[in-house]
């Protein structure tokens, strides 16, 4: 999965052609991860794109890029593209699935309207819950069942033998990245712990819809190793029934 392209920030029939191109390169394996961004508005201003119309751009953005994919001579006149009888090739036979991350409900509209799959981030299994509950209402409301939506989550984790190590090497990390004090946060929206609470917590995620989990290490390059086999072995794996 591309996890997140930033599709305001391109034009979107390049978006579709990249898109295109990665899934026949991945002979059908390619999910386009799908985002609005925002939080760091320079990068809007070194594309020339305006942060306030990120949603705006992003919803025809992807009306654009799903009738790229499955139609030939596309014309479409809209408020950010104009195309005049536009085909991509070459096209897989299956066009990637489209996962919408986000927190927000804006988000949630366009998982209903747009998308495969509802990809949230910080985000507690509890939240998850709930917004699954609200996409398939959203999605009844525009015409779709709700069944034809996915649910995941992403979530950085790190599992260490000495869970009070793994949960501050979180801490570092992600206060790090995001720039602010994650000491508050880190239990409620990383998986961080030694291996029977990751594996407890991530029960909990797939108890509550998630049936794709992206795990990014919380930690350091130096010991992302480390916990990425010790995660797959001492949590995804039993999960697993392996």
């Amino acid at each position: 999965m591309s996890a997140i392209v930033l599709v305001p920030l391109y034009p979107a029939a390049l978006v579709a052609k990249l898109g295109a191109a990665l899934q026949v390169a991945s002979d059908g394996r390619y999910l386009f991860g799908v985002g609005v961004g925002g939080e760091y508005p320079r990068e809007f201003e070194a594309c020339g794109v305006p942060v306030n119309e990120r949603g705006a751009r992003t919803n025809e953005a992807l009306e654009v890029i799903n009738r790229l994919w499955h139609e030939d001579e596309v014309t479409f006149a809209g408020r950010f593209s104009t195309l005049n009888e536009v085909t991509i090739a070459p096209r897989h036979p299956t066009p990637p699935p489209v996962w919408v991350a986000g927190r927000q409900e804006a988000a949630m509209r366009r998982t209903a309207r747009y998308a495969t799959g509802w990809m949230p981030y910080m985000y507690t299994p509890e939240q998850l819950a709930r917004s699954i509950s609200t996409i398939g209402q959203m999605a009844e409301d525009v015409g779709r069942s709700p069944d034809e939506i996915r649910h995941g989550v992403f979530l950085w984790s790190v599992v260490h033998e000495d869970g009070a190590r793994a949960r501050q090497m979180a801490i570092d990390m992600l206060s790090k990245n995001y720039a602010q004090d994650f000491s508050k946060l880190v239990d409620k929206y990383a998986l961080a712990g030694d291996p029977d609470h990751c594996q407890a917590r991530l029960r909990e995620y797939m108890d509550a819809g998630a049936t794709l989990t992206l795990m990014p290490a919380a930690t350091s390059d130096e010991d992302a190793d480390a916990s990425i086999s010790l995660m797959a072995e001492s949590v995804i794996k039993p999960l697993k029934g392996g």
